[in-house]
C-alpha cells in the first residue's frame, strides 16, 4: 500500500509542478496560444502565430518534459508562424520567424529539440554582423511530414508532402515529396 501511495503522491507532485510551469510561461508570453499544451510554451514577438485546428505541444514520456519549454517567436510585425491541424510537436521545440514566415502543414510529427528559423538573424559580412538582421526567407513544411529529433531547418527551405527528415539533420535546401532525407547537409536517402 505504501508503494501505491508513493506513486500517487509523485504523480500529483509532477502534475502540479508542470501546471505551475505552464501558467508561468503563459503569463510571460506576448502572444496568446490556443492549443493542447502539455509542456510549457513561450510565444513571443510582434507578429502572428496561427494554430489551425488541433495542435499539440509536448509529450510527458519524452526527454526534457519537466526541464525545458517550447519557444515560438514571430519577431516582427510581418512575421507569421502557422501550424495546421493534427500536428504534434514534441518537447523543446523552437520556431523563430524574423520577418518572413514558417508554415507547418497538417498531420506532421515533429521530434524533440527541433529548430526552425526563417533568417540568419545577422548580416554575414564581418562589418554587418552587428548592424543588420540578416536575410529572411519563408520556410514551408508540407502535410504529413515527420521530422526527427534534433533536426534544424533553415531559411528558404521547403519539405515536401509525406517526407521524413532523419534525426540530427541540417535542412538547408528543398526536400521533395515522398522521400527519406538526412545528414549534414540534408540530402535525399531514398524514396518512400
Amino acid at each position: 500500500m505504501n508503494i501505491v501511495m508513493a506513486k500517487i503522491k509523485k504523480i500529483i507532485a509532477q502534475g502540479l509542478f508542470q501546471n505551475l510551469r505552464k501558467i508561468f510561461y503563459m503569463f510571460v508570453s506576448e502572444i496568446p496560444i490556443k492549443a493542447i499544451i502539455n509542456q510549457p510554451l513561450q510565444a513571443m514577438g510582434k507578429g502572428r502565430v496561427l494554430l489551425k485546428g488541433d495542435v499539440t505541444f509536448g509529450y510527458a514520456y519524452s526527454k526534457d518534459f519537466y526541464s525545458r519549454c517550447g519557444y515560438i517567436e514571430a519577431r516582427s510585425k510581418s512575421a507569421v508562424i502557422e501550424i495546421n491541424d493534427n500536428t504534434f510537436v514534441n518537447n523543446s521545440f523552437t520556431a523563430i520567424a524574423d520577418s518572413s514566415s514558417i508554415t507547418i502543414g497538417k498531420d506532421c510529427l515533429i521530434g524533440t529539440d527541433v529548430q526552425i528559423y526563417d533568417s540568419d538573424f545577422h548580416g554575414l559580412a564581418p562589418d554587418e554582423r552587428r548592424s543588420t538582421s540578416g536575410e529572411s526567407q519563408p520556410v514551408h513544411i508540407s502535410d504529413n511530414v515527420f521530422i526527427g529529433n534534433n533536426a534544424i531547418i533553415l531559411k528558404g527551405c521547403r519539405i515536401g508532402v509525406n517526407s521524413v527528415i532523419a534525426a540530427g539533420s541540417l535542412v538547408c535546401n528543398d526536400i521533395p515529396d515522398n522521400v527519406i532525407a538526412g545528414g549534414v547537409p540534408c540530402k535525399v536517402i531514398r524514396a518512400l
